[in-house]
Formats: structure tokens, sequence, C-alpha cells
């Protein structure tokens, strides 16, 4: 489809062309029924002649004989535009009158079951004959009597009846036209008032558009703007709401490292001021955890904006992987992280993504868990598949997540244990990644331990994808 056309003639051209084929079609088929209808009234005048100077043939003394005097075959010969001829003669082939050379030679069986038309050519040029039989009910008497005509009147008609349905059909089609052309122009209306209401707003305009009179489909596209500004309007406000978060969150680091070195300044004592210097490293690394921590947010959210680079990836191999890095983060806090894999098809656990993202999304889960877990405590990561699913869960055995924290869980610097060391941003980035990838994640009520206990479910790679 040529997208350089306008919707008027776009719209025009897919009813116009359709329209004007079958206008031509209905032209052709009435020009060929005119023309059938004219041949038949002119073959109906031959015929006429035909079986006239049939009636002419009588039998004297034996013989057959053409009673027909010499005034009434010229006025029957006569015609301002086409030559006529006739000829009688016996079935042996004397000549009883007109010509005396056979221009058809007719089947006598033919005959005896009606009249017998042909197209044959004599002096150059084409005629119309017609040939009929004599006396058919007395074989003795029978006699052959042929008629033509050529075709000077029948062409100048043909020709005035082809441009007169020409002149007509082209007069309809370009008036069945013109109402289409019409009736489209009032059709699109309601779409390019819209449109140059959409083209005339500013960009930071995102008040619902008013539903005008407009058709349905009109409508409908309308209310699907106005819901499209809504969620923009909705993005935006989160990520102003998100900005003024990111400056809460520095600011207070920011003011702590600004008093730290203000007391390391006004004190003389290197004891006092070593302190400092250590506490403000230590929030220089939080807000360094903080940055890259917004890093990955932001790469999570566009993942799921402007789509992600997807390709098989095997979550067995990212599991191993994520639970092999935090060895040693477990190990520093005597938490054990245990591994199980259920029901493995022979392809393995593959999903569709991103590598990177899905080792994130691992990482956070498994992380929060060994972070959030007494020492001495266990973490379970389990992939189980279920039809064309795949379930990654991620527990533990710690004192879990108060139940009214739960709406709030996968919130952005939302923390549900003040005394943790977070940022309070992996879940949100869990959350985006999990988005991004088609799955949704939860918090769930494990059975078997009272600790936390995250799903997530992933749509399966399939095997011819």
């Amino acid at each position: 489809m040529n997208s350089k056309l306008g919707l008027r003639s776009l719209l025009l051209l897919l009813v116009g062309g359709p329209l004007f084929l079958l206008l031509l079609i209905e032209m052709l088929v009435t020009f060929g029924i005119g023309l059938h209808v004219t041949n038949q009234v002119f073959d109906r005048w031959l015929l006429d002649s035909a079986y006239s100077l049939a009636q002419e043939v009588r039998q004297e003394n034996g013989h057959l004989v053409l009673h027909a005097d010499e005034a009434a075959i010229e006025v029957f010969e006569w015609d301002e535009l086409d030559e006529v001829y006739f000829r009688v003669s016996t079935l042996d082939g004397r000549v009883l009158g007109g010509k005396s050379e056979a221009w058809v030679n007719p089947d006598i069986s033919s005959l005896k079951q009606g009249p017998v038309f042909t197209n044959v050519k004599m002096g150059g040029e084409w005629v119309r004959s017609v040939t009929v039989l004599a006396n058919p009910d007395s074989p003795n008497n029978s006699a052959l009597v042929s008629v033509a005509e050529t075709l000077h009147k029948r062409i100048p008609l043909s020709r005035t009846l082809m441009f007169e349905v020409v002149l007509s059909k082209a007069a309809m089609i370009i008036a069945a036209l013109l109402v289409v052309a019409f009736a489209l122009s009032r059709g699109i209306r309601p779409l390019l008032r819209l449109s140059q209401e959409l083209a005339n707003r500013s960009p930071r305009d995102l008040t619902p558009i008013k539903t005008m009179s407009a058709p349905k489909e009109v409508r409908t596209v309308i209310d699907n703007t106005n819901r499209l500004l809504e969620r923009l309007d909705n993005a935006f406000s989160a990520r102003e709401q998100f900005i003024g978060n990111i400056s809460h969150q520095l600011k207070t680091p920011l003011a702590g490292i600004k008093l730290q070195a203000q007391l390391a300044l006004r004190d003389n004592n290197l004891d006092t001021a070593h302190r400092a210097l250590e506490r403000i490293c230590k929030t220089t690394d939080a807000m360094t955890h903080l940055n890259i921590q917004l890093l990955k947010l932001a790469r999570a959210e566009a993942a799921s904006g402007r789509g992600l680079r997807s390709e098989p990836v095997a979550l067995d191999n990212v599991v191993r992987e994520a639970a092999e890095s935090l060895r040693e983060l477990a190990c520093d806090r005597r938490v054990q992280i245990h591994q199980n894999f259920t029901g493995a098809p022979p392809d393995g656990f593959k999903v569709s993504g991103d590598y990177f993202l899905l080792r994130e999304l691992v990482w956070n889960l498994v992380e929060n868990a060994i972070l959030y877990v007494p020492e001495d405590g266990n973490v379970w990561v389990a992939l189980t598949r279920n039809g064309s699913e795949i379930r990654l869960t991620v527990k533990d055995d710690g004192q879990g997540i108060p139940r009214e924290h739960w709406p709030q869980i996968f919130e952005r610097f939302f923390r549900s244990k003040i005394s943790g060391e977070g940022c309070g941003l992996g879940l949100a980035i869990v959350r985006e990644i999990a988005f991004a990838h088609g799955a949704t994640v939860e918090l769930q009520q494990a059975t078997d331990t009272s600790g936390a206990c995250f799903v997530c479910v992933f749509p399966a790679k399939s095997n011819s994808a």
C-alpha cells in the first residue's frame, strides 16, 4: 500500500477502483445485449425477405418457377446503404432467380429444422446471409432461397450504440466517483479536525481530547488517544516523583558527608578525623551503590519501554552463575544456598530475553534473601517447568515480610526493614526486568518456611523459535 497517498485518495482508490471495474463490466454486458438485439432486428428483416421469396416459388407444368415481376425484384433489391443479394434455386442447383453463383452450401437436413444464418464474404466484403427451404413439406416442390445483405447499416448502428453506452456509463462513473469523494470528504472531516488539534497541541499539554461529534471509529481513536495521554501523564508524574525521591535519597548522605568533613576540619584530634573520614567513605559507598542501582533501574525501564535484545537464555545457568558469584557473601553470613531444578526439559530451562538483565533479576532476589536472612540461615533457589511456563522461586527461612508491606514491596525506595543496608531499588529493578520479559513476579506465602518467598513466572522459549 502506498504510504504517500492521503486517506481520502486511498479510500477513493479502494472504492472507486472496484466501482469503475464493475461499471466497465456492466457497460460491456449492456453493449453486448444491445448489439445482440440490433442483429436480431436486421436478421428478422432478412428472414422475412427470404420467406416472402419462398412464397413466390410455385410449380407450373411440372416445373418450379419464381413468380416475381421485375418491378417487385427492383424494390426488393433496392437499399440506400446496403447491397442486397438473393438467389432461388432448386435442390439440384437450377437457378430460378437472382444471382447465378451460390455463396452458401447449406445442409438440407439443417434447413428442414429451420433457417440457417451465416456470415460470408462476397465481392471482397462481409455480408450476412440467411437460407430457408421453400415448400419444405413437398420434397418435389422444394427450393433453396438465400438472401444476403452487406453490413453498411449494422456497423454505424453498432458504433452509435457503443458510443451512447460508453458515454452514459462514463457519466455514471464520474457521478458515482463524485458522490463517493463527497461522502469521503464528509466522513474523514472528524479525523482531519482531530489531526489538526493534535498538531496544534503543546508537547506539555496532556489533557484529554474533547470527544467531538464523530463516527464511532473516530471516537474510538479519541478514546485510545486519551488513554495514551493519561498513561503518559502518569509516567511523567512517576518520573517527577522518582526524581524527587532521588534528590531526597542523595540529600541525606551529602549532608552527612559535609557534616563529617566539618567535624574533621574543626577537630585537631587525628583519631576523630580518621573516624569522620571512615564515615565519609561508608556514606560514599552507599551513594555509589545507590547510583549503580539507579543505572540498573534506568536500563530495566528502557528495556520494558523500548524493547530488549532477545536471545535464548538458559535460566538454570543464570541461577548457577548468580549463586556462585554470591557464594562469598553467603559464606560471610554463614548462609547456605540450595539449588533445585525440577522437571528440566531436554533443552534446559530456556527463556527468550537479555542474559545480563536476567542475571540482574536473579542476583537481586538471591542477594536480598542472603542479606535479610539470619546468620546460619538457608536460601532456596528452585526452577520448575509447567507446560509453557518456567517458574523461578527464591525463598529463605528468615522472619519474612509483614503482610501489610506486601502491596508496596516492589515500589521504588520502599524498605520493609529499616535496618537493612539497601536503598529500596532492588525489587523495583526485579519488577521492571520481569515486565520487560513478559514475566510476572510476586511475593507469596511459602508453605514450608516462614521467610519471604518470591515467585517469578516466565514464558518458556519454544523449540522452533
